[in-house]
């Protein structure tokens, strides 16, 4: 049989389409490539339901085999084997520090930085996030440095929080003091940028003639695929086989998606909102990600459940009220009740994820045995706004380098940014700065 290279790709007019892993392509000494992952889910979490019990009251530093998991994680039971709980981790620049209100704006944009958000009538003085300093050191072995996804989108200008910029609020991955990374809310669009060399959708007129006319990426290369066929054993068609039917499947879902946004009326009938819902939006961003990172167009990714601070409401989880309004609960007992199914339900989405990339084969493996994948929020309690003992949780298997299964307890004001750095390290980038960081954590 010969031997692919694992940098293969099939190749069409103006197209050209990673594979996924196959037996074929040449050995590594590194295995599977590592990814690295963040999810952020806004507004905190409600007190009770999110530690699990057999850990209360012992000391710091002491972890404890998962079991069943309390009410806000239970979507995440079937992944125990592969999550960690881990608490006591702080993000200390997200607090006031003297610059008063405004605790929205600092959680989401310390969560990767670590750096003390410049309050300054909309002016944006931050650091550089984590994910961007992988980026920068393992980038260039992919087509994308990085991607950044979000069901809402982003807003550089204006103030969102007390005097802070809208851009705090709006992203959580920064490639300088200054500057964002950008965020892509379109799945769509996002799709066509990673695999249809950024065609743009133009007006509903123009977007609607290019769906008529947009032939599947398998068809443009299907040349390609006959002569590769020839060259692998029946273990690599038949995943072939499964990644072609896997893609066409994705295809649809999105034009489905694309379809529900465009219809015969002129543009300037068009409403504003975004017919959608927030889920199905997550869930095909979280299809086109785990797409993207199983041809390894990239290795470094964020995404953001929505923005910090958001109001949405959920009818459908029993209330009409915003979800940041909610969370200023006061302890009542019908609001306490809903943000618990609120956060139930993004802990759900962010389990899609873990389910995508768990069937997302690479070999013997899923892709989530060779991730890191971190969830969490810059904000504990959203009714007290309090930063310390921050809901986090890591999942993924790092290619073993992770020790899952289990709840750990770090000493109180353990720096978040430890744990980035953890991760940084695991990722093969060394020896850098991050924030308010004092040290690589360690026993993760």
């Amino acid at each position: 049989m010969k031997v692919l290279s694992r940098r293969s790709f099939l190749r069409g007019s103006s197209v050209c389409l990673s594979l996924p892993w196959l037996e074929a392509m040449t050995p590594s000494n590194d295995g599977a490539p590592k990814r690295l992952i963040y999810v952020y889910s806004p507004n905190g979490i409600v007190p009770g339901g999110w530690l699990p019990s057999e850990l209360e009251g012992l000391p710091d530093g002491l972890a404890s085999p998962l079991g069943e998991l309390p009410s806000l994680l239970s979507p995440l039971q079937a992944h125990v084997p592969s999550l960690q709980v881990l608490s006591g981790l702080t993000q200390a620049k997200a607090r006031a520090n003297g610059d008063g209100p405004g605790d929205h704006a600092r959680a989401s944009a310390t969560f990767l930085t670590g750096v003390q958000a410049l309050k300054s009538d909309g002016a944006v003085g931050l650091g550089v996030s984590a994910d961007q300093v992988a980026a920068a050191a393992i980038g260039g072995k992919t087509r994308f440095r990085s991607i950044q996804l979000g069901t809402d989108g982003g807003q550089l200008s204006g103030q969102c929080d007390s005097g802070y910029s809208c851009a705090y609020s709006s992203f959580i991955s920064w490639q300088t003091a200054t500057t964002p990374a950008g965020k892509e809310s379109d799945p769509a669009r996002v799709f066509d940028r990673l695999f249809r060399g950024g065609l743009s959708p133009g007006n509903a007129a123009e977007r609607m003639r290019a769906q008529a006319q947009r032939r599947s990426l398998l068809d443009f290369v299907r040349e390609d695929a006959r002569e590769l066929r020839r060259l692998l054993g029946h273990a690599d068609l038949h995943r072939l086989d499964e990644f072609e039917s896997g893609l066409r499947e994705l295809e649809r879902r999105l034009v489905d998606f694309e379809e529900l946004r465009v219809d015969s009326v002129p543009d300037d009938a068009r409403p504003s909102a975004d017919p959608g819902s927030p889920a199905e939006r997550f869930k095909l961003l979280a299809d086109v990600l785990v797409l993207a990172l199983q041809m390894d167009q990239t290795r470094v990714a964020t995404m953001m459940v929505a923005n910090e601070g958001s109001n949405r409401s959920y009818p459908s989880l029993g209330s009409t009220e915003g979800h940041h309004s909610l969370s200023h609960h006061q302890g009542e007992a019908g609001k306490v009740a809903v943000i618990g199914a609120i956060n139930r339900h993004h802990v759900g989405l962010f389990g899609y994820l873990l389910d995508s990339l768990a069937a997302a084969r690479e070999g013997d493996a899923g892709l989530l045995d060779s991730s890191f994948v971190v969830y969490g929020s810059g904000i504990a309690d959203g009714n007290t706004h309090s930063h310390h003992d921050l809901p986090i949780l890591l999942a993924g298997g790092g290619q073993g380098s992770l020790h899952p299964g289990r709840h750990v307890i770090w000493p109180a004001q353990t720096p978040l940014n430890n744990l980035h750095l953890a991760l940084l390290e695991r990722m093969g980038v060394r020896d850098v700065q991050l924030g308010d960081a004092t040290g690589v954590l360690t026993g993760i």
